[in-house]
């Protein structure tokens, strides 16, 4: 298992003596009531301010650490574009648990493999993920495992067998300040198509997000709007951490659906848009730039760890007339190095709403085979 993210990297070392515990109680106490994290499964969707995720967090670190598992544990969660699998993965690191993240779109017996491969003894994911169920998944790779010992369950209603994390709930609890704080800071697990493990430091993951946001031009002001699963160094950079260090509100829209996504679009301006390469030109499109919504479009490309950083370029976007945005390309090396580039010639990304507006067509990326080929 390895991760580079830190070599070289005067940012991560100045960042070594910190964690995201520290991250989110700092923002928390900076703007309380500010929007910070949401996703847009309307109408049960999660939309947290600092302070409600500070105690989300909190308190999700408890019931983790209730289960009396060994220190050094790791836990493995399965997660899409979505909130809750955020909040239990701060929560397992809170505790001082490694935290293995897969996607959503793997089976029982993939998700068991896993297990066997990190030593995971902990599984936890969302009871449905779009129109996945994903109960019957996480039980079965239980069953089927050696080594889980432990089911843990994103709802807000009891499920036999299984811990229940009610995020909702959690987040309008009251944070009691004598909650007891955790030495081991827990590092995140992440997994390359071909199954090879990847370990990240907290601080390193931090490096990483100040440098997206710095190439970027990510501010407190424009929302981030990430379509990328958090189960990927990419997402996890991305999505949530780009929010939480830039004191922008994030939000997660997995899967992808074009109604739901239009709506969360309609309540933003000048957003930082992120999504795979692949489905940027069709946003671009389905009509969705030629409005004043998105101010940046992020493409994500993954390309192979051995391959030359500075030869890499994104794939030709072809945009509309009436579309003035940036365009900003994200290459990830296997699951070790993210690279962020701003395209040459980019439009000011402030522009007036246009008076005549394309059709926008419907389009959606919500099947399981569309996210295991990696549309999302």
């Amino acid at each position: 298992m390895t991760s580079d993210l830190s070599q070289a990297r005067p940012v991560a070392d100045a960042l070594a003596g910190f964690d995201f515990a520290k991250l989110i109680a700092s923002a928390a106490k900076l703007r309380p009531d500010r929007p910070a994290l949401g996703d847009s499964t309307l109408p049960g969707g999660l939309n947290l301010t600092f302070a409600q995720m500070e105690s989300a967090v909190a308190h999700c670190a408890t019931l983790w650490r209730d289960l009396a598992m060994p220190e050094d544990a790791r836990v493995l969660i399965i997660a899409g574009a979505r909130v809750a699998p955020v909040i239990a993965t701060l929560g397992a690191l809170r505790a001082g648990y490694d935290v293995v993240l897969a996607p959503s779109h793997l089976v029982a017996a993939e998700l068991a493999a896993i297990a066997e491969t990190t030593g995971a003894i902990a599984l936890c994911g969302e009871v449905a993920d779009g129109g996945i169920e994903t109960a019957e998944i996480i039980f079965s790779a239980a069953m089927s495992s050696a080594k889980i010992r432990y089911v843990a369950m994103l709802t807000d209603a009891p499920v036999d067998g299984a811990l229940t994390i009610d995020v909702k709930a959690l987040a309008n609890q009251q944070t009691d300040a004598s909650m007891p704080t955790v030495a081991r800071k827990g590092a995140i697990l992440t997994l390359t198509p071909d199954g090879d493990v990847n370990s990240h430091s907290q601080h390193a993951l931090m490096a990483a997000t100040v440098d997206f946001i710095a190439e970027a031009r990510i501010g407190m002001r424009q929302p981030v709007v990430s379509t990328l699963s958090i189960a990927s160094l990419a997402g996890f950079v991305a999505g949530p951490l780009a929010g939480f260090m830039s004191g922008a509100q994030a939000f997660l829209h997995g899967p992808f659906e074009s109604d739901a996504f239009r709506e969360l679009l309609s309540a933003t301006r000048q957003a930082n848009v992120v999504v795979p390469v692949a489905v940027a030109q069709a946003l671009i499109d389905a009509g969705y730039t030629d409005g004043p919504e998105i101010g940046a479009l992020i493409a994500l490309t993954r390309c192979e760890e051995g391959e030359r950083r500075e030869s890499v370029s994104g794939l030709p976007l072809q945009s509309s007339s009436k579309s003035i945005l940036s365009l900003i390309d994200i290459f990830a090396f296997g699951e070790q190095t993210l690279v962020t580039k701003r395209r040459p010639g980019e439009a000011s990304p402030l522009i007036m709403p246009s008076t005549e507006r394309s059709s926008i067509k419907p389009i959606s990326f919500a099947t399981l085979d569309s996210r295991r080929s990696g549309a999302i």
